[in-house]
C-alpha cells in the first residue's frame, strides 16, 4: 500500500533520489493509481523518478488523458523510447481514442517502423479480434531445431507480450503449430521443432468478434490466442488480460442495456451530459409507458369484477412484481450464458422448456403460499384459489418469456441485452393482469 502523504512530502522536498528509492518499493499498478491523486506538475516529477521498465508499465495502466499529458510533457526522445516499448494493442487503442490533433502529436514522437505496425492494427475494427490483438508475439520457422530456438528466444523474449506459447509458422507465415516453453526446454537439442509441436492450434480469424476471442480463451484455459487471416497467416495474439478486459466491457455494456440505460462503452460516463443520458433512456421509458397504458386498459375491461370483489385489487402488485422478477432473472441468466458462450440458440426449445419448468415449480410454491395467505386474510377459499392459480401460471409464462426473448433476438443477429429489462418486464405486466382477471372471471363466475 502506497503511503500517499509520504510521497507528497518527498515530492515537495524535491529530493529526486529519495523519491526514486521510495518508488522501487511499489507496484506499477499502485503508482498508476497514485498519479490520479497528484497535481499535473507532481505527476511529471513522480514519473520522471521511475525506472524505465516501471515507467512503461505505468503508462500502460493509466487512462488516455493522463497518458497523453505525460508523453507530451516529458523529453520527446524519452517519450519516443517509452512508446516503442509499449504493447502494440494498448498503443493502438490509445491512438484510437485521441482527437486528430492529439494523435498527430503522438505519432510525431514515434519511429517509422512503429507507425507502420500501428497503421496495420488501426485498420481493424476495434470490436474484432484484430482490433484487440497485439503483434508482440514469438514465432519461429518450423525447420529450426530446439537449440536454435532457445538461443534466439533469449534475444527476443524481452519484447514479447508472452513467452509461454511459441508459435510455429511455415515459409509463407502460416500458423502450423504451437510449442509451450516447457516442451521446448525438455525437447532434445537437435530435434526440429516441427517434430514435437502441437498441430491442433486453437486460433481465431482476425475479423471475428472480440467476444468470441474472450470466450475461446476462457473455454480452453489459454494464456493467449493466435489471430490469423483468411489464409491462416499469423497476424498477432489476443492475451488473457485482453480477454478479461473484453469480458468486463461487455458485462458493463449488457448491464446498462439490460436496465434500459444503454451507454456507448467508448464514452466516459462522467463526461455524458444529463440530457444525453436522459435521451438514451427515453425510448425504453416510452415503451414502459405504452405497456402500462395497456395494463390500465386491461384493468378497465375488468372493472366490474373489481367492483364485485374489491379484494382482487389487493394482489395486483404482488402478481405483477413476481412475474417481472422471475422474467428478469431468466433473461439475465440467458444473456450471461450467451455472453460467455455456455449457451447457444441451437437448443432454443430445450432452454425455454427448462426455464418454464423452473418457473412452474416457483409458481406452484409461491401460488400455494399466496393462496394460503389470501384465505387467512380474506376468508374466501375461491379467492385464494384464484390468486394461487394466477400466480402459478404467471411465473411459468414469465420464466419462458424471459428465456425466449434474448434467445430470439440473438438468433436474429441482434444484441439480446437490448430486448430484455424494461421490454420484458412491461410485457409481463400486461400478460400478468390478463391472466389474473381471466382466471378470476372463470373461477369466481364474474
Amino acid at each position: 500500500m502506497i503511503e500517499i502523504e509520504k510521497i507528497y512530502g518527498i515530492i515537495n522536498e524535491g529530493d529526486i533520489e529519495k523519491l526514486k528509492n521510495e518508488l522501487k518499493n511499489y507496484h506499477p499498478v499502485d503508482i498508476a493509481e497514485l498519479l490520479d491523486e497528484l497535481l499535473p506538475e507532481q505527476c511529471i516529477t513522480l514519473f520522471g523518478a521511475l525506472e524505465f521498465d516501471d515507467a512503461v508499465q505505468v503508462l500502460e495502466e493509466i487512462d488516455t488523458d493522463k497518458r497523453y499529458f505525460i508523453l507530451t510533457n516529458i523529453d520527446p526522445d524519452y517519450a519516443s523510447k517509452l512508446i516503442s516499448e509499449m504493447s502494440s494493442d494498448i498503443l493502438a487503442d490509445f491512438l484510437g481514442e485521441l482527437k486528430n490533433g492529439e494523435r498527430k502529436k503522438i505519432l510525431s514522437l514515434m519511429k517509422e517502423e512503429d507507425k507502420k505496425e500501428l497503421k496495420n492494427l488501426l485498420a481493424y475494427d476495434e470490436d474484432t479480434a484484430g482490433g484487440r490483438m497485439t503483434t508482440d508475439y514469438i514465432a519461429f520457422p518450423q525447420h529450426l531445431k530446439a537449440k536454435d530456438v532457445l538461443d534466439r528466444l533469449a534475444e527476443i523474449a524481452p519484447d514479447a507480450e508472452t513467452i509461454y506459447y511459441l508459435y510455429v509458422i511455415d515459409s509463407q507465415g502460416k500458423l502450423v503449430g504451437v510449442i509451450s516453453l516447457r516442451d521446448l526446454i525438455l525437447a532434445p537439442e537437435d530435434a526440429p521443432i516441427k517434430e514435437f509441436m502441437k498441430t491442433d492450434v486453437k486460433k481465431i480469424n482476425v475479423s471475428a468478434p472480440q467476444e468470441e476471442a474472450a470466450q475461446m480463451i476462457q473455454k480452453y484455459g489459454l494464456l493467449a490466442l493466435p489471430v490469423v487471416d483468411d489464409n491462416d497467416v499469423l497476424l498477432g495474439i489476443v492475451t488473457v488480460d485482453d480477454a478479461m478486459t473484453v469480458t468486463e466491457e461487455e458485462t458493463t455494456e449488457d448491464i446498462l442495456k439490460f436496465s434500459g440505460s444503454d451507454i456507448d462503452k467508448t464514452i466516459n460516463f462522467e463526461e455524458i451530459s444529463p440530457w444525453s443520458r436522459a435521451k438514451r433512456r427515453l425510448p425504453w421509458i416510452l415503451v414502459a409507458i405504452a405497456g402500462e397504458i395497456i395494463s390500465g386498459r386491461v384493468i378497465n375491461n375488468f372493472s366490474e369484477a373489481l367492483q364485485t370483489i374489491v379484494a382482487l385489487s389487493f394482489f395486483i402488485p404482488v402478481l405483477m412484481d413476481m412475474g417481472g422478477n422471475v422474467g428478469t432473472q431468466s433473461a439475465a441468466i440467458v444473456i450471461r450464458g450467451l455472453a460467455t458462450g455456455t449457451l447457444t440458440t441451437a437448443s432454443m426449445i430445450k432452454n425455454i422448456l427448462r426455464e418454464a419448468v423452473i418457473g412452474a415449480i416457483l409458481g406452484l410454491i409461491n401460488g400455494l403460499v399466496v393462496a394460503a395467505v389470501t384465505y387467512v386474510w380474506q376468508g374466501e377459499i375461491l379467492l385464494g384459489v384464484t390468486v394461487g392459480i394466477a400466480m402459478a401460471i404467471n411465473l411459468t409464462i414469465a420464466a419462458a418469456l424471459g428465456t425466449f426473448m434474448p434467445l430470439f433476438w440473438h438468433k436474429m443477429g441482434r444484441d439480446p441485452a437490448v430486448a430484455s429489462g424494461p421490454f420484458v418486464t412491461t410485457l409481463l405486466d400486461v400478460l400478468g393482469l390478463f391472466i389474473y382477471f381471466s382466471t378470476a372471471a372463470k373461477i369466481l363466475k364474474l
